[in-house]
């Protein structure tokens, strides 16, 4: 369960990253939950999120919940895929 937990939060350092870096390029925030926190600054916003979703990710852990960090590292590794070709289309 380590593992998964470990990834999760690794997930989520380079999520918080690569959204840092495409808000910077100029492109926005398309999860109305995170841009609604956004409203603190920018970074700052992004920070708490995931902050959060490190501590829901806890709870997960700690009530043995293995599946569902492993979806949701399915999806995090999808939003960075997404970030990192936003990034690329804001380079060209």
């Amino acid at each position: 369960m380590t593992k998964i937990l470990s990834i999760f939060v690794v997930l989520q350092a380079a999520d918080l990253v690569t959204t840092a870096l495409t808000l910077k390029l100029g492109g926005a925030e398309i999860n109305p939950l995170v841009h609604s926190v956004m409203s603190i600054g920018p970074v700052a916003g992004l920070i708490v999120a995931k902050m959060l979703a490190v501590l829901i990710a806890i709870g997960c852990a700690s009530l043995n919940k293995a599946r569902a960090l492993q979806r949701a590292n399915l999806v995090f590794g999808g939003i960075i895929i997404w970030n990192l070709s936003v990034i690329a289309r804001l380079l060209v």
